[in-house]
């Protein structure tokens, strides 16, 4: 019976990925800049517009590089010109006008001074919901590239906080677009991952991103996670 429960989380666990990774949220802190106009309303909107689309931008370029995956420059950007589809909530650290001295000359008559331009600034701490830019940046780069199956065989794990641990590292990984859950059974929980692009180098990732209380192989087209025996 117990084992029967076990294998009935398991599955509910990959019917509702998203409520195992809610909390996976990155702190970025970010600046929004927009010239001076009569409309003091609108510049503070630009502003904070800017500082969140700085900020999903940082945050889509840092999950980039952890996988070691690019993408077009104007295509991470249209990602980043929905910002608050990413931004769960800010917070306004300062803000406030600030005169650049060296772009006089490119100032209009309406923002310019006698020794420079008004600009807006504001600084922001933005929290971003990296499941779901994740999956942006995945659907991003996996556009065009073939996909396919691995099998991964948890061994040794025979608790569902164990499990729950190893399923999240495995949806941090922007190449697994998708988990589902095949067999339990005296301790070993086989899993099927689809995956996009090479997947050649895919136990290396895995290894990456779960605890290091885990070691990570890779034999006979399978990949096996299982507890150190460090």
């Amino acid at each position: 019976m117990k084992n029967l429960v076990f294998a009935l989380f398991a599955a509910l666990a990959f019917i509702l990925p998203g409520a195992a990774i809610s909390g996976d949220v990155t702190l970025i802190q970010s600046e929004g800049i927009a010239a001076k106009s009569d409309d003091i309303a609108e510049v503070k909107r630009k502003a904070m517009d800017q500082a969140l689309r700085a900020a999903v931008l940082e945050s889509a370029k840092t999950i980039l590089a952890k996988e070691s995956l690019s993408a077009p420059a104007n295509a991470v950007e249209s990602i980043a010109s929905s910002p608050r589809a990413f931004v769960l909530n800010y917070k306004i650290r300062s803000e406030g006008w600030i005169t650049h001295m060296d772009s006089t000359s490119q100032a209009s008559s309406e923002g310019a001074l006698a020794g420079g331009t008004e600009m807006y600034h504001i600084w922001i701490d933005a929290s971003i919901d990296t499941t779901a830019l994740r999956s942006a940046v995945s659907k991003l780069v996996s556009t065009g590239a073939s996909t396919g199956q691995v099998v991964i065989n948890l061994m040794d794990v025979r608790d569902y906080p164990t499990f729950k641990l190893l399923v999240e590292s495995l949806q941090k990984i922007a190449s697994i677009k998708e988990v589902s859950y095949g067999s339990f059974t005296g301790g070993r929980i086989t899993l099927t991952a689809t995956v996009s692009g090479d997947a050649s180098q895919l136990a290396g990732r895995i290894a990456r991103e779960v605890p290091e209380k885990f070691a990570v192989m890779e034999g006979a087209g399978q990949i096996i996670i299982k507890p150190s025996t460090l």
